[in-house]
């Protein structure tokens, strides 16, 4: 008997030399694949969600920097529109530094979009690249031909023609001639009209009169030397105003090339404009979709692992508890229980079966010792002990593999249990790491959303100033124009003036001459006429001082004639300068008011991506609070397994004491 209890009670310390693994292996298999989901699931989702961040980020710094590279090409725009206005030359520079800082912005812009055949973006980038320096070959070309012609009157072609013509002016205002100062004067009108019109038709009337003023030149009666003089000065003038001419010409054409320019890349612009709002879009909608994705992605692995977890715990410690309350009524001498899991194939069958055969046993035994009671108590009360030790040792034997199996099981689940929380704190502290990198891009954009703020701000304030500029202008047209009626009444007034003193001339000549002839009388009466030939000579006297007075009264009249008409074709001029000036500003003013409605828009949509990134913030938190979920769980999971491996003990004790009742029976 001691030699068999020895056995059985090795046995049951040595469980491994025949212990199934079935029952581990698949509480060990429900581990892994619980912590390999979870952390499948949380890692995957993580760094979805990090990527979808990182290309909403991108599109509203793509966004923003379309935005300025729009707002610093119209500001180049604006530029070279006033330095063809003034011919400031420190509007160069700043020109240049605003074409400069748009170049390098489409460059970065480039770098952002990447350099591929097959999107869109980048091709429209590439297209704005070379517009971009084509409007600045244009803007060169411009400004050597503004150059050659004189950015100041002293400059240039500009400062050779005014030359030519102060000096032609200068010695017709020393020669009495009419005829040579009205032509000049028609000369001057032209190429005023030229200067301020651009008209053909007007330098071609000027070049003929310039050779009527040769012609006429020819004809006069001045002396060589003087004509000599005229002619150098009128040719030299002639010279100088075909070459401004000719360069004139080529800078009108440069402006209009210019303005060309301009305006066809502005759609390259707005479709590029276009372009990264469908990016943004685009980014915004696969964030809320990565976000939905990794919600239910967790949410399903959660409580697919938990589910599962919970169904094989309890279907364990429920055929553990039953089996324990099974026995406890067998040691208690009941043998008509049934013994419960004697189907199942695994550990638990096994010490069922166990069981069930020690039950057969016991029955069996008891009605042999009914039967032999009367006859052979004695021996046979010592085969029943006999008996019931060997069955105690069979069954400690049996038994005691199963408990030490499902003790080991529970142990196995406790251990995938504990990975199963270490992974959820892990998710739980990705999860806290993700929201301080999203409340960091929350930040970002709302910087940007400050900044388009800034900048909406701005090109209202320049609307504003360009509409006081255009009712300015339109002002200063209509006053210039009142002048300039008045400026020609007055040149009107000089001409009848200059009518009246031509008649005064003519009679001074008659009375001059009746004078002569009073007096060539008064000689041939001898000293009757002597009286009258001092009233013939006073006659004569005062006759010459008209003329020399009308003289001069002509000379200051055809100088007020030159300057009033100098002074109409200067406000001409400055008439048809502020007309371009309005018509300038007019389109500036639209280009202002297009790009405040982009701005406007822009403005919106950053608007929108921080209330989006508050939405991944929130979304993020959903995620921590799953993650704490699954590590609650796992806990519930691992004292599950606790709890198991106490009732393996439990039962490891009843069965001890049974055996023990049995025994000492």
């Amino acid at each position: 008997m001691r030699q068999l209890y020895s056995a059985s009670k090795h046995v049951l310390k040595s469980p491994f030399n025949r212990i199934k693994i079935g029952l581990r292996f698949k509480i060990a298999v429900l581990g892994l694949i619980g912590v390999a989901l979870v952390g499948s699931a949380c890692l995957l989702g993580l760094r979805e969600a990090a990527e979808a961040e990182r290309r909403s980020g991108a599109s509203v710094a793509l966004r923003f920097d379309v935005m300025q590279l729009s707002a610093d090409y119209l500001q180049a725009g604006l530029i070279a529109n006033e330095f063809l206005r003034t011919s400031d030359d420190k509007l160069i520079a700043k020109h240049e530094v605003v074409a400069t800082a748009a170049k390098h912005r489409l460059q970065d812009i480039e770098q952002r979009l990447g350099r591929t055949d097959s999107d869109a973006a980048a091709k429209q980038s590439t297209a704005l690249l070379t517009g971009l320096n084509l409007y600045l070959t244009r803007f060169q070309n411009l400004l050597s031909a503004k150059r050659v012609l004189g950015l100041t009157e002293q400059d240039g072609l500009q400062g050779k023609l005014r030359e030519a013509t102060r000096r032609l002016e200068a010695t017709l205002a020393e020669i009495d001639n009419p005829r040579l100062s009205v032509l000049m004067l028609t000369m001057r009108r032209l190429e005023k009209d030229f200067i301020q019109k651009g008209r053909e038709k007007d330098g071609d009337d000027l070049i003929e009169r310039a050779s009527d003023f040769a012609n006429a030149l020819a004809k006069s009666d001045l002396a060589a030397d003087q004509k000599k003089e005229l002619t150098t000065l009128i040719g030299g003038y002639k010279s100088s105003f075909l070459a401004f001419m000719v360069s004139q010409q080529s800078l009108n054409e440069e402006i209009e090339d210019f303005g060309s320019v301009f305006a066809r890349t502005r759609p390259t612009l707005d479709a590029l404009m276009t372009s990264a709002e469908a990016r943004y879009r685009a980014s915004q909608s696969s964030a809320a979709q990565v976000r939905n994705l990794l919600n239910w992605i967790i949410g399903g692995v959660t409580l697919g692992v938990a589910t599962l977890a919970l169904l094989v715990g309890q279907r364990i410690a429920g055929s553990v508890t039953r089996t324990t309350a099974a026995m406890q009524q067998l040691a208690a001498g009941d043998f008509d229980v049934v013994l419960p899991g004697l189907e199942r194939r695994d550990e638990i069958g096994e010490m069922a079966r166990a069981v069930e055969a020690f039950k057969a046993a016991s029955q069996r035994a008891a009605r042999e010792e009914a039967d032999a009671k009367i006859a052979q108590q004695q021996i046979e009360a010592e085969r029943r002990r006999d008996g019931m030790h060997k069955l105690a040792d069979s069954f400690e034997v049996a038994v005691g593999k199963v408990i030490e199996t499902v003790f080991l099981a529970s142990s196995s689940l406790e251990s995938s249990a504990g990975s199963l929380t270490h992974t959820a704190e892990t998710s739980r502290q990705l999860t806290i790491a993700t929201a301080s990198v999203s409340s960091e891009v929350s930040a970002c954009v709302g910087t940007v959303a400050a900044s388009a703020e800034q900048l909406l701000a701005s090109v209202d304030d320049i609307g504003r100033r360009i509409e006081e500029s255009t009712t300015m202008t339109a002002a200063a047209v209509q006053q210039t124009r009142q002048t300039s009626e008045h400026v020609l009444q007055l040149a009107r007034a000089g001409d009848r003036i200059g009518d009246i003193v031509g008649m005064i001339q003519t009679i001074a000549r008659q009375t001059n001459l009746l004078a002569l002839n009073a007096t060539i009388e008064a000689a041939r009466a001898g000293d009757a006429g002597r009286g009258f030939a001092v009233v013939a000579f006073e006659v004569k006297a005062l006759a010459e001082q008209t003329a020399k007075a009308t003289h001069d009264i002509q000379r200051q009249v055809a100088d007020i004639q030159q300057a009033t008409r100098s002074s109409a074709g200067s406000i001409d001029q400055i008439v048809g300068l502020i007309e371009r000036v309005s018509e300038t500003i007019a389109t500036i003013s639209a280009a202002i008011e297009r790009q405040g409605l982009e701005t406007r828009t822009m403005s919106d949509h950053v608007a929108k991506a921080a209330s989006e990134t508050v939405h991944v913030a929130t979304s993020i938190e959903q995620v921590q609070r799953g993650a704490e979920h699954v590590e609650n769980a796992s806990r519930e999971v691992f004292a599950a397994a606790q709890s198991l491996a106490n009732d393996s003990n439990v039962l490891r004790r009843e069965v001890a004491d049974f055996l023990g009742s049995v025994r000492s029976a």
